[in-house]
């Protein structure tokens, strides 16, 4: 079930209370709070899916994560896990996009932009080890009726290509890069950015800084023009 949009309902009063006098489910007062009810149920998805896994994340689990009353409420909110998991590979994507997009707007040259979206890209990965493992539960765990993955690592291999791709092309355009294919420099990059992740988290470990130096320097070589 979901909460209703703002258009009043035929028979119901125009003031946004009912007839009790208590706030209506199209009211601003009862759309803000089932936002932060939604928000509030997505956020310990996320921190249950990161502690216990996808097939251990129930609505049960979520429910006492979040202290609230009745699973009940998530069914209000997400009639299914898998809405509820689609909710939740929509925030995870929306906190790193906006995170990565505010460090690349500040740049002013197409190399400035490439560096700077995999240094965010690999700090954010870094600071948001909870948000990361969600996401990644989801994407290889969520199944459709006939049993195909929904998501798998195609979801954020595609985001990211789809993001390095117009930042390679206007370092072409503007003269800062040579002419190589961007499809196939995205996806380079990409999974140099990939492995640099998995090294960060397995021994022999690296730390963000190393990893982002290396990665850096690989992106400057591999795109610099030649003299």
């Amino acid at each position: 079930m979901r909460v209703r949009d703002g258009l009043n309902q035929p028979g119901t009063p125009a003031t946004g209370t009912s007839s009790t006098g208590t706030p209506r489910a199209d009211t601003p007062e009862r759309s803000l709070a089932a936002n932060v009810r939604r928000a509030q149920i997505v956020e310990a998805a996320i921190e249950t899916l990161a502690e216990s896994g996808y097939g251990q994340t129930t609505f049960a689990r979520i429910r006492q994560r979040a202290g609230i009353s009745s699973t009940r409420l998530i069914s209000y909110h997400f009639g299914t896990k898998g809405e509820l998991m689609d909710a939740v590979v929509e925030e995870v994507g929306l906190r790193a996009h906006q995170a990565i997009s505010r460090r690349v707007a500040d740049e002013t040259s197409a190399a400035g932009a490439l560096a700077a979206r995999i240094e965010a890209q690999v700090e954010w990965v870094a600071h948001n080890p909870s948000a990361v493992r969600a996401m990644y539960e989801v994407c290889m765990n969520e199944r459709d009726a006939e049993g195909a993955l929904r998501y798998g690592v195609q979801a954020t291999a595609r985001a990211n290509v789809d993001a390095l791709e117009p930042i390679l092309r206007a370092g072409q355009e503007s003269g800062e890069f040579r002419q190589f294919d961007t499809g196939l420099m995205a996806l380079t990059l990409k999974s140099a950015i990939d492995a640099a992740i998995v090294r960060m988290a397995r021994p022999p470990r690296l730390t963000p800084a190393q990893c982002v130096r290396e990665l850096t320097t690989l992106a400057r070589l591999a795109t610099r023009r030649e003299s």
